[in-house]
């Protein structure tokens, strides 16, 4: 194989032409892996079953059984995504150091299901940043240490995704899985260049997720491609019975690939300009050339000048956490090495050396809640997020728009559970990563893909990074 970065529909047409071997494909991988990842720390566990996996598929091929367009490609997830078997789950934390899931997530099921190999468990900020956001630095965690950044060392590769972006980024894998609660996958895309979508939360189940909330928490794919998205959140959305707000997908026959190939004329774009956080020169520039492209494609453009008013979501996160971890980790008695939220705080401090580099701060603030979402800070805080978010969903109506377009990431899509997504919106060759914002309403996840795809070929900005 050549030492390039592939696509899936690429890897998949040469393994049924019989050009290469998912093995082969597997070998490919882990000689990248052995030469960058030293550096790069972004996976955690490799999965030793890989090759017996790459061999099973390559027989099932051979016999005219393919699952689908990810049937024998390797990917990798998130250690906070429970996966049963040769990997630890750790979460990056010392605590979890020995901890081997009983079950498979539900997204890990449905992507075995679809022929993926499970590569590797990519490493991620300690309990997806939700430990000591501020001091600890993104993509650190006290079990494997700091992922660095492909592009340029003194770049940010933030979190709490990171490993899964940086190993996208580096093609060290083809394809990822990360989590977000709030900019933990529009963040670390941005930073490291590559493609990501939040999804609606409920699209897909986050049975077997580690918790942060479940008014927030979703798993979503990192590509360095609008399509390779495409096919990732394919494989993994659907209903689970495990997971109660997947009852309320609408449709689950929308093909996302297929919203790739449709045209953006006619679409009406809001270009959504945030009073109190103006847009720099280098912002508006990005934003000029989008237009230019776009128009030509028949799409129509609207100023929507807005003043962010969102309440700061750590509040409600504080009191989610220790709620919905409980939950979660009652759910593994038996398995996991700590019981309850209380047991991880004490664990750190029996092992504070290692453990507590940069504090557990947001650990012990939500200890330090009820735990039965009752206060009446929570509620109240709640009341007034609630109103915030309705009224930017409103401007959908108001102004007649599909999509809302900006080069700011912002927190409305992760707290309205409304879909989101990241495209790279300039050649990374400086210190300032750039990516191109566009969200849509709840479950519009097939128009947010028509119109990346149209800005993502129309600019065709992502170069791949120079590893050492």
């Amino acid at each position: 194989m050549e030492n390039k970065e592939y696509q899936i529909e690429e890897l998949a047409e040469m393994l049924d032409n019989g050009t290469i071997t998912s093995r082969e494909l597997v070998d490919f991988y882990l000689k990248r892996i052995a030469l960058y990842d030293g550096h790069l720390n972004s996976l955690a566990d490799l999965n030793n079953q890989a090759y017996a996996w790459a061999d099973a598929l390559d027989l099932e091929r051979k016999h005219k059984k393919v699952r689908s367009l990810l049937h024998g490609i390797p990917i990798v997830v998130k250690d906070n995504i429970l996966t049963k078997g040769s990997m630890r789950t750790t979460i990056n934390s010392y605590a979890f150091s020995n901890f081997y899931a009983p079950y498979d997530a539900y997204i890990i099921q449905k992507l075995k299901a679809a022929g993926a190999i499970i590569l590797a468990k990519a490493n991620l900020s300690e309990f997806a940043y939700f430990m000591s956001m501020g001091n600890m630095p993104s993509g650190y965690g006290s079990m494997h240490g700091q992922v660095k950044h492909p592009y340029n060392i003194k770049i940010d590769p933030l979190g709490s995704s990171t490993g899964s972006a940086v190993s996208v980024a580096a093609n060290l894998v083809t394809a990822s899985i990360g989590t977000e609660t709030n900019g933990s996958l529009m963040s670390p895309a941005q930073q490291n260049s590559v493609v990501s979508i939040k999804p609606t939360v409920g699209l897909v189940s986050r049975h077997g997720i580690v918790p942060i909330s479940f008014l927030q928490d979703t798993a979503g794919p990192m590509t360095r491609t609008v399509k390779d998205a495409a096919i990732m959140l394919q494989a993994i959305k659907g209903r689970d019975e495990e997971d109660v707000a997947t009852y309320s997908i609408p449709n689950e026959s929308i093909d996302y690939l297929k919203a790739c190939t449709k045209s953006p004329n006619g679409l009406r774009v809001g270009i959504i300009d945030f009073e109190n956080y103006k847009m720099g020169e280098e912002e508006l520039e990005i934003i000029n050339e989008a237009k230019e492209k776009l128009k030509d494609l028949g799409v129509t453009f609207v100023d929507i000048p807005y003043k962010y008013d969102l309440p700061n979501n750590l509040v409600d996160l504080t009191h989610h956490f220790k709620h919905d971890l409980n939950a979660f980790l009652g759910s593994l008695k038996g398995f996991a090495p700590v019981d309850s939220l209380l047991e991880l705080i004490r664990f750190n401090n029996q092992h504070r050396k290692r453990t507590l580099k940069y504090g557990q701060v947001h650990f012990l603030q939500s200890e330090a809640t009820s735990g039965t979402l009752k206060e009446k800070e929570y509620l109240d805080h709640l009341a007034s997020s609630n109103d915030s978010i309705k009224k930017y969903t409103n401007l959908f109506d108001e102004y007649k728009v599909d999509v809302m377009m900006s080069t700011k990431i912002t927190g409305y899509p992760a707290v309205g559970g409304m879909p989101v997504m990241a495209v790279p919106a300039k050649e990374l060759k400086d210190l300032e990563p750039k990516s191109m914002i566009f969200v849509a309403k709840k479950w519009q996840e097939e128009t947010l893909f028509t119109i990346a795809q149209a800005y993502e070929q129309a600019t065709l900005h992502r170069i791949a990074p120079t590893l050492v």
